[in-house]
């Protein structure tokens, strides 16, 4: 017994390292369920607070064209590790790192969550944005318009600093973004030591994307859970 007391002590503690650096967010949409694997990527958010800048913004999708990953006429959507912790990133088109020079394009995005999260916006003093907390709620939404020149330039956002558990909601609505593909959405998992994508979606029949993401346990919590179990059984 003693030995088991030790043992739980010991998968507890792994369990809390592994929950602290949480990694997978599954994805919930029209279409089904799956699950997305961060990976880390450096430098990112260096700008203060709430600054997403266009460097940052270029840099991103530079690494994702060297993945092989198509970013131009795309909603990418993507898990990152970073110095503000794990972050859940938005890219609107492909930003080749020298602005916004005209705006030809435009989606409207509402997303919410926890009140915890640090936001970080692209184009902060030229996009239409605004964010409501809810003390009731102990949550945050993000109401904005993001309009960008579809020429080189691109947009984006990211909520940062998730941990297990915490839940983030979606909706895009299409107001005039035809630079963009039909199947415009596109979400990126860190797989087999690459980046990949693990599903597409477009707009609906009247211009609306909604989905949510929820933080979960990577795969090693679930085998530490297992072996826990199998364990105790054993010594039982």
């Amino acid at each position: 017994m003693h030995n088991f007391h030790i043992t739980t002590l010991a998968l507890f503690s792994s369990l809390i390292t592994a929950s602290a650096n949480a990694s997978i967010i599954q994805i919930d949409n029209n279409s089904g369920s799956f699950m997305l694997e961060s990976h880390p990527v450096s430098g990112l958010f260096s700008g203060g607070e709430q600054a997403f800048s266009t460097d940052d913004l270029s840099s991103i999708h530079l690494l994702l064209n060297n993945w092989g990953i198509d970013t131009d006429g795309k909603i990418t959507i993507l898990p990152i590790n970073t110095a503000d912790g794990l972050a859940f990133v938005t890219l609107i088109d492909e930003e080749l790192g020298g602005g916004d020079v005209t705006y030809n394009s435009s989606i409207g995005v509402s997303s919410t969550g926890s009140n915890s999260l640090s936001m970080f916006v692209n184009d902060i003093n030229q996009d239409n944005w605004t964010l409501i907390e809810s003390p009731f709620f102990a949550s945050q939404t993000l109401g904005s318009t993001f309009v960008w020149d579809s020429i080189g330039s691109g947009d984006g956002f990211a909520w940062a600093g998730l941990v297990m558990g915490d839940a983030v909601s979606y909706t895009f609505t299409d107001l005039g973004a035809e630079s963009l593909h039909a199947e415009a959405f596109q979400f990126l998992s860190w797989e087999n030591n690459s980046w990949g994508i693990a599903a597409t979606e477009s707009f609906d029949a009247n211009g609306i994307n909604v989905f949510t993401g929820v933080v979960i346990p990577a795969p090693p919590v679930a085998l530490l859970l297992t072996a826990g179990v199998l364990g105790y059984r054993r010594r039982r």
